[in-house]
């Protein structure tokens, strides 16, 4: 019968058969992944213990299982139907609390993770029970059917009469059990790849990451057995790794009534705990451990296994990525970009060979921070960014704090090097003067004494000199690096120099090849050859000042701060200024001549104004403002912007290596540790101080001692 215009007509979405297959195998790509989902359910279902037994797991054959057992509170036949056969059930994101006595708040969320199942095996017996009933529950899941009827369909037409997901019919009985007993057990058959015992060790110390060390085992008693046929895995309890052998110790909590996080930071040669704002992605409890060479030996020989970083876990429990397995652990998921950092070379960092950690979240807390459904990652918002920003931040003030307890150890050997030099030399000296008086064969010894000292000032003479040399060439390196860095953005301001400073000289030129001779124009052929005077001029001041990164940054000459910062606005950020639409203001009350590197203070400034630049890029009125104080033991210089300014919770960190905000545009995050780096090897120092162009912007003020 043919449908009015106006009546409705209404269309349901269906599952295909084969999302047995997306949601289990395809999703789960590991069969240790599995392993955890399956082990994660028990956890949810408030077991105390959960055992994993490997029956005849190698070689494969008919009698193979995996059976996976817990003490739960098991299931009645209104769950079985209403939850664990309801693909993506809402009961765990409804209920997040486990009854009593644990009251844990449950993991899954996505109610998908029982289609593990289907890595491990083709086919699933469930059993399960509730305390007090004298029936235990049975349901037969074969994934063999769901595959072969898949296949059917795939390569017959069915038309409407094709079977969906749901229409699959799964056995269930019940047989009699004990009222006492509880539960819930898996026994998986169908295996389809054997289980060696370096799988089955894989699979303890990936488990033994499940509970996160710091939990209470009081508030959260869970306990993890394995069986299996290999001798060392017969009858084994996992045990969670307990850290005996760390370098350094790290622990950050936060307080909720104050709303305040606490942070790393180094400074004053100390690395301290502060209190910082609370930030977007939440609270976050953290213990970060580090190790040194040594350590980490002790470490690997004790488990047998590698430091493999940082994890994340929420209120208890592992979130991810968990029981990811590749040959090579440069290849594994880098999720908090740790590893990335290593890569970018420059200066020591570490990453996920030198610590382990664990980063607490909770559910209530930190709603935002979500896991993808692969179980391989997080959901990229602003609040994982922030977890991730949080990560590194904290292993930037270690990599400080490591970095200054080298220096002062290469000082403490300079030192102990020019001491012992020292000390030959008055063993010498001694010798000499009562090997006078001796006799005979007193002076023989003394003499061969003579001689073994001075062999012995020659190997530290060369040692102090070798240390020098190598100290040196360290510096130059750093200094290299820092003008690569200042060089990048030195050529981006002369390339849009030259490029303008040219067209003007052709335009010019042109008018002269096009008019000239004609006595008429005579004044104009004088302005145009002053402009192009002019124009020459600015280009070979760019150049030189280019040219200036092929010298050492060794050499110190008489500069004038006043004509240095007037031809870094006036000449080389000229173009760039005039094109942002940046006003700009200089304000130095005298001129003042340091005898220093030139190099190394337009370096400071040129981070200033080229950070002012990025900042102003979103604002409609954009300015700079540049002033100087000179006082009588120093100089002060006054940088301003009314640009996006500094967020409170980043003050603390904007002078850190590699710390930056503006990475979409070309950002590294060297800048400002560069300028500090530079301005403190002059004595002086630099600091964020309130800004003078509210409500927006940012306002450094640099201290350079000088002597008169």
């Amino acid at each position: 019968m043919a449908k009015t215009k106006n009546e409705e007509n209404f269309l349901k979405f269906n599952f295909d058969v084969s999302a047995f297959r997306l949601l289990g195998r395809e999703l789960i790509t590991d069969r240790i992944t599995a392993l955890f989902e399956l082990v994660k359910n028990s956890y949810d279902s408030n077991a105390n213990d959960v055992t994993i037994e490997f029956i005849k797991i190698n070689p494969i054959n008919d009698e193979t299982k995996i059976i996976i057992r817990d003490d739960g509170f098991g299931m009645d036949y209104s769950d079985i139907k209403n939850r664990w056969m309801v693909i993506g059930t809402s009961s765990k994101r409804r209920e997040r609390k486990t009854p009593e006595p644990y009251n844990r708040i449950v993991s899954g969320k996505k109610g998908i993770g029982r289609f593990a199942v289907d890595k491990l095996g083709a086919k699933l017996i469930l059993k399960t029970k509730k305390k007090g009933s004298n029936q235990l529950f049975c349901l037969e899941t074969d994934w063999i059917n769901y595959s072969k009827i898949e296949n059917n369909q795939m390569s017959l037409n069915f038309g409407d009469s094709k079977d969906f997901f749901t229409d699959i019919k799964n056995r269930y009985w019940l047989e009699n059990a004990d009222t006492e007993l509880h539960g819930t057990t898996l026994e998986i058959s169908g295996i389809e790849e054997e289980w060696s015992e370096k799988d089955i060790d894989r699979a303890y110390k990936e488990l033994s990451k499940l509970v996160s060390p710091n939990n209470d085992s009081k508030l959260y008693p869970f306990h993890i057995n394995i069986k299996s046929e290999y001798e060392k895995y017969k009858n084994v309890s996992i045990k969670p790794q307990i850290i005996d052998f760390a370098t350094l110790k790290f622990e950050l909590a936060y307080n909720l009534e104050e709303q305040t996080q606490e942070i790393l930071q180094f400074k004053s040669n100390q690395l301290n705990i502060i209190n910082v704002p609370i930030r977007d992605c939440g609270p976050l409890k953290s213990t970060i451990y580090y190790f040194d060479q040594a350590a980490k030996n002790k470490y690997k020989k004790h488990f047998n296994t590698e430091i493999d970083g940082i994890k994340i876990y929420r209120d208890g429990l592992i979130t991810t990525p968990f029981a990811e397995y590749v040959e090579t652990q440069n290849e594994q998921k880098d999720i908090l970009g740790l590893d990335k950092r290593r890569w970018s070379a420059f200066f020591d960092k570490i990453g996920t060979r030198d610590l382990l950690g664990y980063i607490e979240i909770t559910d209530k807390l930190n709603p935002f921070i979500i896991e993808s459904t692969n179980r391989q990652g997080f959901v990229d918002n602003k609040e994982f960014y922030q977890v991730k920003k949080f990560v590194i931040e904290q292993i930037q003030q270690i990599e400080n704090y490591l970095k200054n307890q080298k220096t002062s150890s290469r000082e403490t050997t300079k030192s102990g090097l020019s001491g012992a030099s020292d000390n030959i030399k008055d063993l010498k000296s001694d010798i000499s003067r009562i090997k006078d008086t001796s006799s005979p064969e007193v002076k023989e010894v003394l003499t061969n004494i003579e001689k073994n000292l001075s062999k012995l000032q020659g190997t530290v003479n060369k040692s102090i000199n070798d240390f020098n040399k190598s100290e040196e060439e360290k510096k130059q390196i750093e200094n290299l690096l820092f003008s690569l860095v200042s060089l990048q953005t030195f050529a981006a301001m002369f390339s849009h120099m030259t490029k303008h400073t040219i067209g003007h000289i052709i335009t010019s030129a042109e008018y002269f090849s096009n008019n000239f001779p004609n006595p008429k124009l005579e004044d104009r052929f004088l302005k145009i050859s002053r402009k192009i005077y002019s124009e020459m001029i600015k280009l070979r001041t760019g150049v030189d000042f280019m040219l200036k990164y092929a010298k050492t940054d060794s050499n110190f000459e008489e500069i004038s701060i006043k004509e240095l910062i007037t031809n870094l606005f006036n000449n080389i950020y000229e173009e760039i200024l005039l094109k942002e639409k940046i006003q700009t203001e200089i304000i130095l009350d005298k001129d003042l001549i340091l005898n220093y590197n030139r190099k190394a203070i337009e370096d400071i400034l040129d981070n200033l104004i080229s950070n002012s630049i990025k900042a102003l890029k979103k604002q409609s009125i954009k300015k700079i403002k540049c002033s100087g104080i000179v006082n009588k033991t120093d100089f002060t210089l006054i940088f301003s912007d009314n640009g996006s300014g500094i967020d409170e919770q980043d003050k603390f960190r904007i002078f850190d290596i590699f710390f930056t905000t503006t990475a979409e545009d070309g950002g590294a995050g060297m800048g400002l540790y560069m300028a500090k780096t530079r301005i403190e090897a002059m004595g002086g120092e630099i600091e964020v101080i309130e800004n003078e162009f509210k409500p927006t912007g940012a306002t450094f003020k640099i201290t350079l001692p000088f002597k008169k």
